[in-house]
């Protein structure tokens, strides 16, 4: 109860933009008797699950150790080589996707672009356009972890002749 839930709404409203429509089952506390049942409640009335926070393997999240109990075939991984993002859960349960996606807002918005909101479109037979590109210079190297994807938000700036600089942050 000391954090606030930031992921809920944009989480919904994603799912709208995207031409669903979410079902907003609560927060559950850290209890895994109640996440168990509210997990079991969504799949047997939504298409796709969706989880936010509790996905790392810290002493008081439990996400992840509820989700390890799907079957059919439940857990295809926990963990991407994704920052932010990493403690990502990707599962399916009786054909259904389920997304344990981390607590942090920007890892949770990271993921759900990432992972989720083509799923949704690959589902409702959405074509989903490409991405917009633009070739920015960073100001500094960024430091990446060999294997991984990093994504960082910056500040881009149109320069004299027309390029762009990304500045961190």
């Amino acid at each position: 109860g000391m954090v606030y839930d930031s992921n809920a709404q944009i989480l919904a409203d994603a799912v709208i933009e995207a031409g669903g429509e979410p079902m907003r089952l609560g927060i559950v506390g850290d209890d895994a008797r109640a996440l168990r049942n509210r997990l079991g409640h969504a799949l047997d009335t939504a298409d796709v699950v969706l989880l936010s926070g509790g996905t790392s393997k810290g002493e008081g999240d439990i996400s992840y150790r509820v989700a390890a109990e799907l079957n059919d075939p439940g857990i295809v991984a926990h963990g991407v080589a994704l920052k932010p993002g990493k403690p990502t859960i990707l599962a399916v349960c009786a054909g259904k996707p389920v997304f344990g996606l981390p607590g942090n807002p920007v890892s949770c918005m990271v993921t759900y672009e990432l992972f989720v909101a083509p799923t949704l479109a690959h589902l409702s037979g959405a074509v989903v356009p490409p991405r917009r590109t633009i070739t920015a210079r960073l100001s500094h190297n960024v430091a990446s972890a060999a294997g991984r994807e990093d994504y960082i938000q910056v500040r881009l700036e149109r320069r004299q002749d027309g390029g762009f600089d990304a500045q961190d942050g």
